[in-house]
C-alpha cells in the first residue's frame, strides 16, 4: 500500500483535504427509494459521529418518514434530527401530497446504525441518501432560534389561554420568552381593546396592545415577562401541548406572548 508524505517527509494519518476540481467515482449506491409501509434504508457506522440525510421526490407524496437509531441492530429508537434549511429539530417528517427536498443532520456517536423508515403511508415516494462522517457538526456557540411563538387575546372580563401545541413525537417545547399584559378597558367605549401593534414576517406574527388612553382606565401593565437566555424552559412531557392560563378578571382584557422552539 503507498504511503502519502508531506513536503518534510511527515506521512498523511487520516483524510486528505478535498481539492477543488478533483472528483472521486464511487459505483455503490447512496440513494434508496421508499415508496411503501415500513420501508427503510439505513446506513451502518463505525465510529462516526455525524450522519446528513438527503431526503427529496420528485412526485406529490403523502406519507410519514422516521429518523431512528440501534445499538444492538435490534432494537430502533427515534432520534432527532436538525433541518439545515429552517435550524428546527424533529425525529418525524409528514408529507401531505408535497414536494421535498431536504437536507437533515443527526448526532450518531455510539450508535451502530442509523436507518430512515416511512411510518405511514397513503401514496407517493422518496428518495433518500445518507452519507456518515467523524467530522464535528455546529460546534461554534449558536443557540437555536425560537422559530415558534403564539399570541392570544381575550375578551374583557374573559379568561385567557395560549397554547402551544404538541411539537411531534419525542420532542419538548423549549420556552425562551413569555409575557403576559393586562389592559384596563374602558366602560362603554368601543375600542376597549387598546391600540394593537403587529408585525409580520416573524413565527406566529406576534402583536401587542398599547394604552387606550393616558388615564388610569385603558391603561396597558405587564404582569409578566419572563427571558430564559441560553437555558430555555423545558416542558415536562414530550409531544403534549402546553399552556399558560389568565383567568378572567373585571375590567380586563389579556394578551399572552410565548416564543419557543422544539427539540429532543
Amino acid at each position: 500500500m503507498p504511503i502519502l508524505k508531506d513536503a518534510r517527509g511527515n506521512e498523511f494519518r487520516g483524510y486528505l483535504d478535498a481539492l477543488t476540481g478533483n472528483t472521486v467515482t464511487d459505483a455503490r449506491t447512496i440513494s434508496a427509494v421508499l415508496g411503501v409501509l415500513n420501508a427503510e434504508t439505513f446506513i451502518d457506522l463505525n465510529g462516526d459521529a455525524i450522519c446528513a440525510i438527503d431526503v427529496r421526490n420528485g412526485a406529490n407524496a403523502t406519507l410519514t418518514f422516521v429518523f431512528e437509531a440501534t445499538i444492538d441492530n435490534a432494537n430502533y429508537f427515534p432520534i432527532p434530527a436538525v433541518d439545515n434549511q429552517t435550524e428546527s429539530v424533529v425525529e418525524s417528517v409528514a408529507l401531505a401530497a408535497a414536494q421535498i427536498t431536504k437536507i437533515y443532520i443527526a448526532g450518531v456517536s455510539a450508535y451502530r446504525r442509523v436507518r430512515v423508515r416511512i411510518s405511514a403511508f397513503t401514496s407517493g415516494n422518496i428518495t433518500v441518501s445518507l452519507r456518515s462522517s467523524r467530522a464535528d457538526y455546529a460546534i461554534y456557540a449558536k443557540p437555536f432560534p425560537s422559530q415558534l411563538h403564539v399570541t392570544a387575546v381575550a375578551a374583557v372580563n374573559t379568561a385567557l389561554t395560549a397554547t402551544l401545541p404538541a411539537p411531534g413525537i419525542g420532542l419538548y417545547h423549549y420556552i425562551t420568552r413569555f409575557e403576559l399584559r393586562k389592559q384596563y378597558s374602558v366602560v362603554g367605549v368601543a375600542a376597549g381593546a387598546g391600540v394593537i401593534i403587529t408585525s409580520t414576517n416573524l413565527p406566529g406574527n406576534p402583536a401587542w396592545n398599547t394604552e387606550q388612553n393616558a388615564t388610569a382606565a385603558g391603561a396597558n401593565v405587564p404582569v409578566i415577562n419572563e427571558t430564559y437566555h441560553g437555558n430555555p424552559l423545558k416542558s415536562l412531557v414530550a409531544n403534549t401541548a402546553a399552556t399558560f392560563v389568565a383567568p378572567a378578571q373585571l375590567q380586563t382584557i389579556w394578551r399572552w406572548n410565548v416564543s419557543y422552539f422544539v427539540g429532543a
